[in-house]
């Protein structure tokens, strides 16, 4: 039989402190929020869930299924909560190893690159049916997409 991975936790004061050379010593989600300039108040019961079970470093990260089986939250919830939590000042990363709080400015910078790849992305789609849009417009809607590509 598998080891089963026992859910690590945020430590009492929110963070960890992280030996490594170019790392820091992460700050408290409450911390986080005051230095972005949010209201610093009390998460919902589903991002209280979330940030009790992530840790600090890409080692400690889990995926989205150990999340799910360890909140009891359904898929979409608890996407929704880690986007609550990101767009609130709390840095979630995540890749393929899961999600996890940041331990160095390395996964900060890999992350961040990420994202930015994403955004590209993302952007260049948006460009595609931005145009489509213009063109029905310009033709009255009268245009089909069979037609425009």
């Amino acid at each position: 039989m598998g080891e089963t991975k026992a859910a690590p936790t945020v430590g009492a004061a929110g963070a960890e402190s992280v030996n490594q050379a170019n790392s820091y010593e992460s700050p408290t989600h409450t911390n986080i929020l005051q230095q972005t300039g949010h209201e610093v108040k009390g998460y919902g019961a589903t991002e209280q869930a979330i940030l009790s079970l992530l840790s600090s470093g890409r080692d400690n990260a889990l995926k989205r299924r150990e999340l799910m089986s360890l909140t009891g939250l359904h898929d979409r919830v608890l996407r929704r909560g880690i986007e609550a939590l990101r767009r609130a000042g709390v840095v979630i990363c995540s890749d393929v190893s899961g999600y996890y709080l940041p331990g160095t400015l390395e996964e900060v910078q890999e992350f961040i690159r990420q994202e930015e790849a994403r955004a590209r992305s993302t952007f260049f789609t948006l460009q595609s049916a931005r145009q489509l849009a213009e063109q029905m417009q310009q033709q009255g809607e009268q245009v089909r997409f069979s037609e425009v590509v």
